[in-house]
């Protein structure tokens, strides 16, 4: 792969997973194991932000759906437009039961494309053409849930509130969800839902990633990748709150062991004034936000564990979020069928992310990486976890049964 089309993978919405570990100079690309049976895995969703610029979009959704993807992640401004309208045709053309699959669409910052909290202030007819914009482009006649890309902060968490239940109440939706809210918002709006007796929010979407930014990423977005946001992760739990997290790679640098290293990285770069929407800019937002030494030193670990169990270093990362909670699902943007054969099977494994985040000794004691396909059957499970492990909670056969999540 020429450096050209490196670059531009990096700066696009979606970054392709074997676009990056491919090119790993540190680790073998090995698959993680295949087993025979093809279960339906709704912790990996299938990000179309870049869809419109995959070689061939619908071989691609096929090869998704065929290899048990069944959730889909959409949006207004995707592609502009372009996202819906090829999802929509792909269904229409292999005759898709709509009831298969959970769809998932955003909308509600009209033409704002980077999250411009100065954007033109949202109102209830704006936002209803954008539901049908959507509907229509998709060729249904309703999502499984409909979310705020954005959030705005000039306007109450009830308005937001009343305006997704009219959409609830109306078909369009069966729920609804808001992306790149703050916890507390989130919490005012699910708070005032349940006290006014409305429908409450059911998802966030936020990023979250093994390499916890030092700063915000994109303008308006928030993460919970540090330790700091553990008790609101735990709240999102509680009241059956999915977390579908984005930027899980962190636009490649934890899938390529060497991008954006110690040695390259020039850090008088994240102050220069770049013009917004260039290249340069979402370069600089990038570095800024994940190339630092702790973020460094993450990725050293996570080579490490890739290298001791045959795997690539961006599945050691999807790993990573899918287990800080069984509440988070990861949005991956594949551009290429092969992508989905690494990800597809990571739901059945337990990993430990001490042996990533930890200190030496954490690292030394942690259990790593279990196939719970292969552990559940055997009832000396969780003994044989906690004689290994140094969790502050004990992982058990039930908590092995919760994360597997099969359907």
């Amino acid at each position: 792969m020429s450096a050209t089309r490196i670059v531009l993978s990096l700066l696009s919405l979606a970054v392709p997973l074997r676009a990056f570990s491919l090119q790993m100079s540190m680790m073998m690309p090995m698959s993680i194991p295949v087993h025979n049976t093809v279960s339906r895995n709704d912790r990996i969703v299938f990000g179309t932000a870049a869809i419109a610029s995959a070689k061939n979009p619908f071989e691609l959704l096929d090869a998704a759906f065929d290899k048990g993807v069944r959730k889909f992640d959409l949006a207004r401004t995707y592609g502009h437009g372009k996202s819906e309208i090829i999802f929509g045709e792909w269904m229409e053309s292999r005759g898709i039961d709509r009831r298969e699959i959970y769809l998932i669409t955003k909308g509600g910052m009209g033409d704002d494309k980077y999250g411009d909290p100065n954007r033109v202030l949202l109102d209830r007819e704006t936002l209803m053409g954008e539901v049908e914009s959507s509907l229509n482009a998709l060729k249904v006649a309703d999502v499984d849930m409909y979310m705020y890309h954005r959030d705005d902060t000039r306007l109450p968490v009830g308005q937001f509130v009343i305006w997704a239940n009219e959409i609830v109440r109306s078909g369009r939706t069966a729920s609804w969800g808001v992306s790149n809210w703050s916890f507390e918002r989130f919490q005012e709006a699910h708070d005032f839902a349940m006290r006014e007796g409305y429908v409450p929010p059911k998802a966030n979407s936020p990023q979250l990633s093994l390499a916890n930014p030092a700063c915000e990423v994109w303008p308006t977005t928030f993460s919970i990748s540090g330790k700091e946001h553990d008790e609101q992760v735990k709240w999102y739990q509680k009241h059956g709150v999915e977390l579908l997290c984005w930027e899980v790679l962190a636009k490649g640098f934890m899938a390529v062991s060497d991008l954006w290293s110690e040695e390259t990285v020039d850090k008088s770069f994240f102050e220069k004034k770049v013009e917004v929407g260039t290249d340069e800019w979402r370069l600089q937002r990038i570095q800024k936000a994940y190339c630092n030494e702790e973020n460094w030193r993450r990725r050293r670990n996570a080579v490490n564990v890739a290298k001791a169990f045959n795997m690539s270093l961006a599945q050691i990362a999807a790993l990573y979020a899918m287990s800080i909670s069984p509440s988070v699902s990861v949005i991956m943007g594949f551009l290429e069928s092969d992508q989905i054969d690494d990800v597809k099977d990571l739901h059945h494994y337990f990993f430990d992310k001490h042996c990533v985040i930890g200190d030496d000794e954490a690292i030394e004691s942690s259990v790593k990486l279990i196939d719970l396909r292969e552990w559940l059957h055997e009832k000396d499970i969780s003994e044989h976890i906690l004689s290994r492990s140094s969790h502050d909670v004990p992982f058990t056969v039930n908590m092995a049964k919760e994360l597997l999540l099969v359907k």
